[in-house]
């Protein structure tokens, strides 16, 4: 015999064969037997079928013509239970219509009567491989969907219509099961989205990526989703697969980095960069179309006395405080309120110049400050004097107006504090105790 059908290794191997001659029956059973197979028979294509449902067999070698269920019957059925199942024919009949149905229910080799021991020998070898090989295949890609399945980033695959074949969990905890669905109806959308990454991929073929925010129950969420093109073995595009991830908390700490930057961490109000920036550009657009506008510097009286005897603490309470007081009497969302640091705080009033209205909004802020301040049972007593300048009467740039309000509010002070002063010219704020 060849060297090859000796050194057949087919130890650990479970086969099911359905013959009903048994001569035939016993000559496979024992050439599978010597060679390491665990072999398995039945006589007719009832039986056999019973023995596969007991134990999947990987192998299954059948004649075609028996009676009852015959082997393509047989195969038929057991197809429905495993499509990876190898199948052997052994038969008489050579019509071609035979062998053509047991093509179509994927039988791996046919073989006519008499057999040959040394081909049947070899053909289980090379369904034992196929089976060996699908099932590193399999591990494989259960090796592969454990690792997409656990990722923290949503991927999924999409087809050339934009329907989304497969996603995983993490997909599916941002976005719902969308599986079938196309993919922009995830955004409550019933057209793809503008700039969609998936769209740009499929029209030149390269990596693209966009950062996109959908509601959920009520909540914004924000994504970035990089989407490339899926190619099978011909390197014909057949979809594309998209990563996102969820950018939510990305953007909202980039949030809180440009509020540290430009605002004040005990009140929340403008800190003084933002307010110069606020105000060169209000002095602008009041240059560009003729307008007046207002600044208010506001100092608490007094107000170390407060830190000196309650302590830091209840007076920056005191400060949170303050600033909701200011806020009362500035609620449109052109005027900009600053804490300039200790307890000076500046408001600009856009779009209002008129002399009459800034007195009216100083004396606002008077009654807001006449009132005590309750702190965990301590009554706190302190108000403010305000200092107030009008571009272009008192300045037509940032320094000018500063010091015009700046001084007016010292000249509040002087005056014997808890009021008001507007800038006059030529006038001067003293020697005063803050």
């Amino acid at each position: 015999m060849p060297i090859a059908y000796l050194n057949i290794d087919l130890t650990g191997l479970d086969l099911l064969v359905v013959e009903d001659d048994a001569i035939t029956a016993l000559m496979i059973s024992l050439a599978l037997s010597r060679h390491g197979a665990r072999v398995e028979t039945a006589t007719n294509g009832s039986d056999g079928f019973l023995k596969f449902q007991q134990h999947r067999f990987p192998i299954v070698m059948t004649d075609i013509n028996m009676p009852g269920m015959n082997g393509l019957d047989l195969v038929g059925k057991i197809k429905l239970l495993d499509q990876d199942v190898q199948v052997i024919a052994i038969s008489a009949n050579r019509e071609i219509d035979c062998l053509v149905s047991a093509i179509e229910l994927g039988f791996s080799d046919y073989f006519l009567k008499p057999i040959d021991i040394e081909k049947l020998l070899l053909s289980v070898k090379r369904c034992r491989d196929v089976i060996a090989v699908k099932f590193q295949l399999e591990n494989e890609r259960e090796k592969f969907r454990t690792v997409v399945e656990s990722l923290g980033e949503g991927i999924s695959v999409k087809d050339l219509e934009y329907r989304i074949l497969y996603q995983n969990r993490a997909m599916t905890e941002m976005f719902g099961g969308q599986t079938g669905s196309a993919c922009y109806t995830s955004f409550g959308r019933e057209e793809p989205c503008n700039e969609c990454p998936t769209i740009e991929a499929l029209k030149d073929g390269q990596t693209h990526s966009s950062c996109r925010e959908y509601q959920q129950n009520g909540v914004t969420f924000h994504v970035e989703s990089t989407a490339s093109l899926l190619r099978d073995s011909c390197g014909t595009v057949t979809g594309t697969v998209e990563i996102t991830r969820d950018i939510s908390l990305r953007i909202k700490n980039e949030q809180t980095f440009r509020d540290m930057a430009f605002h004040d961490p005990l009140t929340g109000l403008a800190n003084r960069r933002l307010f110069e920036d606020r105000l060169e550009q209000t002095i602008a657009k009041s240059h560009r179309y003729g307008m007046k506008f207002g600044l208010i510097y506001l100092d608490l009286d007094c107000f170390k006395n407060v830190n000196d005897r309650y302590g830091h603490e209840a007076g920056d309470q005191v400060l949170v405080e303050a600033a909701e007081r200011i806020r009362v009497c500035s609620k449109r969302d052109l005027d900009t309120i600053s804490r300039q640091g200790g307890d000076e705080f500046c408001i600009i009033f856009t779009d209002c110049g008129d002399r009459e209205k800034l007195a009216g909004i100083a004396e606002k802020l008077l009654e807001q400050f006449a009132r005590p301040f309750q702190l965990s049972g301590t009554v706190i007593v302190t108000t403010a004097s305000i200092g107030i300048s009008i571009f272009p009467d008192n300045g037509s740039d940032t320094k000018e107006l500063e010091i015009a309000a700046d001084l007016a509010m010292y000249n509040a002070k002087k005056a014997g504090r808890n009021t008001y002063r507007f800038w006059e010219s030529g006038t001067s704020p003293g020697s005063v105790d803050l």
